[in-house]
């Protein structure tokens, strides 16, 4: 009975320490994205701006090292761009705003000592576009109408995917860990599917802000 006693005591404290590694938490923040209209001629005079949406979602953590581990994300993640155009008599401004479940896998490493780090994320993502909306506003009248958008399986590319870099700094709490990281987000999939020419691509430029609240599955460690 003992050495049964002695067995599961010694288990339960190997499963302890190792659902220390894992983390769970939510994150949610800002975007400011805007496209890149590679070699579009249709962009050339256009003048082509950010525009403000949201990122929120879960985050998971395994941190198999004591200043390194992977990042797991998932998102909702609202992107787009605005264009405007003053030519003639119009004063116009067109928006487009795509809403995309993503996926991110990071290396994650934190920096330093005690209850204040620095931290940098790395890594790949991927993302599929669930809905998208498009507003035209008139400058001179502000006036506003907007209207869902129907995605053409011919002409628009649904899934992204580019890679994603981040920094900031995480405070140690007695139940887990807050961070706060700033981002950019390249993207390296195409849009649009129909081209005049074969070099024209449209790609996302995201700067982001985003505030993250993990705990640990298992007793913390003290470092």
């Amino acid at each position: 009975m003992n050495k049964i006693f002695l067995f599961s005591l010694l288990l339960f404290i190997s499963c302890a320490e190792g659902l220390a590694q894992f983390h769970i938490g939510i994150q949610g923040g800002g975007n400011l994205s805007t496209m890149d209209f590679t070699n579009n001629q249709d962009y050339r005079f256009t003048e082509v701006n950010y525009t403000q949406g949201f990122i929120g979602g879960v985050v998971f953590q395994y941190l198999g090292e004591k200043h390194a581990g992977i990042q797991a994300e998932m998102s909702f993640s609202q992107k787009g761009w605005s264009e405007n155009d003053t030519i003639g008599e119009n004063n116009l401004k067109y928006k487009t705003r795509v809403n995309y479940a993503e996926l991110a896998i990071l290396t994650h490493v934190n920096m330093g000592g005690g209850k204040l780090r620095g931290l940098l994320n790395l890594g790949p993502y991927v993302a599929y576009a669930l809905s998208g909306t498009n507003s035209v506003k008139d400058m001179n009248t502000q006036s506003e109408s907007s209207s869902d958008y129907v995605f053409d399986d011919e002409a628009d590319n649904r899934l992204d995917f580019g890679l994603l870099a981040g920094g900031g700094f995480e405070y140690r709490l007695a139940f887990g860990k807050l961070a706060v990281e700033a981002r950019y987000t390249l993207g390296l999939g195409d849009l649009n599917k129909i081209k005049v020419r074969k070099s024209e691509v449209s790609q996302f430029r995201v700067i982001g802000v985003i505030a993250r609240l993990t705990v640990p599955l298992g007793k913390q460690p003290q470092d």
